[in-house]
């Protein structure tokens, strides 16, 4: 499904954003990226045409239907491209800068700041995908009908109908109120209109997505039972969509617990953890020195510096006990922890809710993996100011429903 990434806005902002990236083509000057996923997709679509085209229209030669399903995957990632570049260009339209879209294996995504200035342009943004898709899906038909009525041959006809089938189901099921979908953000956008209060907005969309899917979990349940396979498929993907919206719905609360709450607000003015340790250390002798040290034995993440004192990344307890007890002694903590150019930074003036959402990114190496929560806060003059941990954002979400009454679901 098609969703929005926002990526920091903060002074100092994540090395690895998507923003960044500088690949592909460039279409309206924003970018088009092709995951890796994305490939996988259009490959996959291709296999299926391959096998299928052959029975629907028979009586061409093999290099003929290869041909024509290497069309049917081209056409499909265009109209996936199609899709997310009615979006960018829709919030583009309100003033957001759109950096990119990127077309993966579950669809598409557009990359820039999610922060539209009201609901009616949040509703706006929303839709464009989806009628982009439909209008897409009448021209393919359109073709294929024109096609049909010149008496073309049949497999021609048939790559615009699959294509004009492909993107009336993408239109549609974009529309299905789930997280970060466009439905889901449609019915954020008429629920702010209404109430004035988009995190409450956000919730009931969160929360609906749940209902959509206990319904499409039931509805794949009782095709099971009346003994249709294809109940699986769709069983899955309620499952899929009800765990992930009550996830969102989680998120949702705790940004509206966080709400007003800077990084200086939960940042200790006595962290231990804020001292940083040499980056050039084993961890052999980081660990015996940290027994050693009663001040760090509470600390689960360190900071670590390079030789001339700047940050230099953050390791954490997982990623030391990874390492084999054999191998400590020559393991550095550089090695076993994560660069700084995979971690999240901040400054002690950035919102928590703010921070949340760039913590919420997928990092794009595997070594930032380990410290998914994790954020160096930096001073003005780029040294270390403290390190925020899950832990931290836990106990200020937990105080925060105290003193706002937020009810947890």
């Amino acid at each position: 499904m098609t969703m929005s990434h926002t990526p920091g806005t903060a002074p100092a902002q994540n090395k690895t954003d998507h923003g960044q990236c500088k690949h592909g083509p460039r279409i309206g000057g924003i970018a088009v990226r092709f995951t890796a996923g994305g490939y996988v997709l259009a490959a996959l679509a291709a296999m299926v045409a391959a096998l299928t085209l052959p029975s629907a229209a028979p009586g061409w030669q093999p290099a003929t239907y290869v041909t024509a399903a290497a069309a049917v995957a081209v056409l499909l990632t265009a109209s996936l491209a199609g899709h997310e570049l009615a979006h960018g260009l829709a919030a583009r339209r309100h003033g957001v800068q759109v950096s990119e879209i990127s077309i993966g294996f579950a669809g598409g995504r557009w990359h820039g700041r999610s922060d539209l200035p009201g609901p009616r342009a949040a509703a706006q943004v929303a839709v464009a995908g989806p009628v982009a898709s439909f209008i897409l899906a009448a021209v393919s038909a359109g073709v294929a009908a024109a096609l049909s009525a010149s008496g073309v041959g049949r497999l021609v006809m048939l790559v615009f109908a699959a294509t004009a089938t492909l993107n009336a189901l993408y239109g549609g099921l974009s529309l299905l109120p789930g997280p970060g979908s466009d439905g889901g953000r449609v019915i954020r956008a008429v629920v702010w209109a209404r109430t004035g209060n988009p995190a409450r907005a956000s919730l009931v969309a969160a929360r609906t997505g749940q209902a959509t899917g206990v319904v499409l979990a039931g509805a794949g349940l009782g095709a099971i039972l009346l003994g249709y396979l294809a109940g699986i498929g769709v069983a899955f993907i309620g499952f899929l969509i009800m765990v992930t919206s009550r996830s969102e719905a989680r998120q949702m609360l705790t940004r509206a617990a966080l709400s007003g709450l800077r990084v200086r607000d939960i940042l200790l003015p006595h962290d231990p953890a804020a001292a940083e340790v040499q980056a050039w250390l084993t961890v052999q002798s980081f660990v015996d020195g940290q027994v050693a040290d009663g001040s760090r034995a509470r600390a689960t993440a360190f900071p670590l510096r390079d030789f001339e004192g700047r940050p230099a990344g953050l390791v954490t307890m997982t990623q030391l006990a990874a390492v084999p007890a054999d191998r400590r002694a020559e393991v550095r903590l550089s090695d076993a922890g994560t660069h700084v150019s995979n971690l999240v930074t901040t400054t002690a003036d950035e919102l928590l809710t703010s921070l949340l959402e760039r913590m919420a990114a997928r990092p794009s190496s595997p070594a930032g993996l380990f410290t998914i929560g994790h954020a160096l806060v930096l001073a003005p003059d780029g040294t270390l100011a403290g390190v925020i941990t899950p832990a931290d954002i836990a106990r200020a979400s937990q105080l925060g429903s105290l003193r706002h009454n937020v009810a947890r679901s």
